[in-house]
Formats: structure tokens, sequence, C-alpha cells
């Protein structure tokens, strides 16, 4: 398997992991349930079109874990943001990597640069709630 099909598989599994730890998150997120659906939502989309995408070259899409313990346990709404932020992280890191890996690819490095910059913006939404003194990183995705 080749760098880049590695890095956009790790996309692509960061996102199935987002997906999963919103739906995880959602019931303890009280006051920022309209923010975790939002998020979720834009996972759950980034996802399918991640793995057509991966569909449409001929590749297998990489499948969603079984369960991500991970992600446990999620008990009250200060959790719920952590994670999320974790979940936004995450995502930010793997869509760095594959920008990184697509340098011969300008289309998908621009997908990877448009995920990237969405979870960074994601991120500091959460960030502003976890550590409202360090709403932002200073390099996103590292």
């Amino acid at each position: 398997m080749s760098a880049l099909t590695e890095a956009w598989q790790a996309a692509l599994a960061a996102e199935h992991q987002a997906v999963f730890g919103y739906g995880l998150l959602g019931p303890r997120a009280g006051d920022d349930a309209a923010l975790a659906a939002a998020d979720q939502d834009a996972h759950e989309r980034l996802r399918d079109a991640t793995s057509a995408a991966l569909l449409a070259t001929g590749l297998v899409p990489v499948a969603p874990a079984a369960d991500y313990p991970a992600l446990y346990p999620v008990g009250d709404q200060a959790a719920a943001r952590r994670l999320a932020l974790r979940l936004e992280d995450g995502c930010a890191a793997a869509w760095r990597f594959l920008f990184l890996q697509a340098a011969g690819r300008p289309s998908l490095r621009r997908v990877a640069q448009a995920n990237l910059t969405a979870s960074a913006v994601r991120g500091v939404r959460w960030r502003r709630l976890v550590d409202p003194r360090h709403p932002a990183p200073a390099f996103p995705g590292l």
C-alpha cells in the first residue's frame, strides 16, 4: 500500500471514529447538543464522500471499527466537550497527513486542505468551551 493510500484510508478511519464518537457524546452534550449534532452530520457527510472517492479510484475503503474503547467514558458535559475536541484534533491530524502525502495530486490536496481547515474550525469551537484561554492551536493537525 502506498503512503498516499495509507493516508487517505487513515483520514477515512478518523472520520469513522468521529461519527462514532459524536454518537457517544451526544447524550451528554447538554447545552452543546446542537453543535454536537451539526458536527456529527458534517463528519457523516465527509465519511460518505471520502468512502465514495476511494471507491471511485478502485480502492476498498477501510471499514469502521465495531467499537472505539479509547473514547469511553463520557460521563458528563465536560467529558463530552473534551471528547469532541479530541475527535476534531484527530481528524485534523489525519487530513494534514493526507495533505502532505498528496503533493502530486492537486485535487486531493485541496480536499485534504479543506477538511483540515474544517476540523480545525470545529476544534476551535470545542476548544473555546474546554479551555477559553487557549481556543486555537498554533498549527492545527500537529
